[in-house]
């Protein structure tokens, strides 16, 4: 594979991912629960709230998931050809989608009007990932090779 330059809207794109990772892994140490005596609870504890228990493994998914998505959107950096960015790309905008679909199923299950600001933090650090993969994967589209008349017709 040929090694092809990064464009500014696909660096762009990376650090959108990258930073919208990061906030997603930053939200899980923000409150996610308001508990009734007053307190609240971050993503690392919320394994004791009643609600969440049913759901533990999808819980375990996304808590795994949020850390492999810091690793995979600093990866972008390293790649080299359009071919693995864009691979990277669905890579990335898949992880958001099931990390947010695991948030959803999550968050149905907490106690109502006790959602914390690390559950927005995570809501919008996924939107940008999403976003930043989806700008990354449009910039790395490469452009289709110039076709040479040679005067023979082509089949």
């Amino acid at each position: 594979m040929e090694r092809t330059p990064s464009t500014p809207c696909s660096r762009i794109g990376g650090l959108a991912a990258l930073g919208g990772s990061v906030l997603t892994v930053g939200s899980m140490f923000m409150p996610w629960v308001d508990t009734a005596g007053g307190g609240s609870l971050d993503y690392w504890h919320l394994s004791g709230v009643e609600g969440v228990q049913p759901d533990t493994r999808t819980y375990l998914m996304s808590l795994g998931l949020m850390l492999l998505l810091v690793v995979w959107c600093a990866l972008y950096f390293t790649l080299r050809t359009h071919e693995t960015r864009t691979a990277w790309a669905f890579g990335g905008l898949a992880g958001a989608m099931m990390l947010y679909g695991g948030d959803l199923r999550i968050s149905e299950d907490l106690p109502a009007g006790s959602l914390g600001t690390g559950e927005i933090a995570a809501a919008l650090g996924l939107l940008l990932l999403a976003a930043g993969s989806v700008m990354a994967l449009a910039a790395n589209i490469p452009e289709p090779a110039a076709q040479r008349r040679t005067g023979e017709a082509s089949l």
